[in-house]
């Protein structure tokens, strides 16, 4: 994946100024009052490590849930779906553009989604991205890119006044070889997804685990401040930085 990640690199100035200029010309059409009824209410964020697999979906819609990425895998398991979608990364909004297409979620993209085959929606949210580690409080102006997509889910959870906010299936455990943070081709069945479809023979991007962890701290700060509890029931996850429940309880 060599000549895919300089080709990445190189273009990333001229997608990055396109984006400044589709941000600025479709922020006004993003309808912010679908997310009233979503406000002041507990917020569930669900992740799509292999602990899904473990995790029971009966009390799930008891929540406002936000879900990322490919969760749309499990579908055929449950009757239960997210009312938020969150997507950043650009190679898994062009393998999943067909179910974001027809998704009647709210779906929160980055605006190179326009280019990568997701087309504007009611229910389609592009919002301006930034690169650094800032947890937005404001999601209208911008938010964290994040280098994981929990921490946009995040940003996402803090904007909507939540009464609390529970945690699922962020394992915060990953089996790769080499470098962090680079694109390279998923051989074989994926056991780092609920789904081992979900990377299976794909592009995907290697995680980076200790910057994640820095981002979580820095979304725990906030949270804190706002005084907001938030409770982590990962079956067996390996994330330590916020307080630890079990969903039997």
């Amino acid at each position: 994946m060599r000549v895919f990640d300089i080709v990445v690199k190189f273009s990333k100035p001229f997608r990055d100024f396109l984006d400044k200029i589709i941000f600025l010309i479709l922020n006004k059409f993003n309808q912010w009052n679908l997310l009233e009824v979503l406000k002041n209410r507990p917020v569930l964020v669900v992740g799509n490590g292999p602990s899904l697999n473990k995790t029971d979906f009966s009390f799930f819609g008891k929540y406002v849930s936000i879900g990322m990425n490919k969760i749309n895998l499990i579908y055929d398991r449950t009757t239960w779906r997210p009312d938020i979608i969150v997507c950043v990364n650009g190679s898994v909004l062009w393998q999943n553009r067909s179910f974001f297409n027809k998704t009647n979620s709210i779906l929160f993209v980055p605006p190179r989604a326009m280019y990568l085959g997701i087309k504007k929606r009611k229910n389609v949210f592009v919002l301006n991205f930034h690169k650094n580690d800032d947890f937005s409080d404001n999601i209208k102006k911008t938010i964290a890119n994040g280098v994981t997509v929990s921490y946009p889910c995040l940003q996402i959870a803090s904007y909507l006044n939540p009464l609390n906010i529970s945690i699922v299936g962020i394992d915060h455990s990953y089996k790769f070889e080499g470098k962090n943070q680079v694109y390279k081709k998923f051989e074989g069945e994926d056991m780092n997804h609920f789904s081992k479809d979900y990377f299976k023979n794909q592009i995907w991007g290697t995680p980076n685990l200790e910057h994640s962890e820095v981002q979580y701290s820095i979304a725990k700060k906030m949270f804190d401040n706002k005084k907001i509890e938030v409770i982590d029931y990962t079956v067996g996850g390996k994330l330590k930085i916020f307080k630890k429940g079990t969903l039997n309880n």
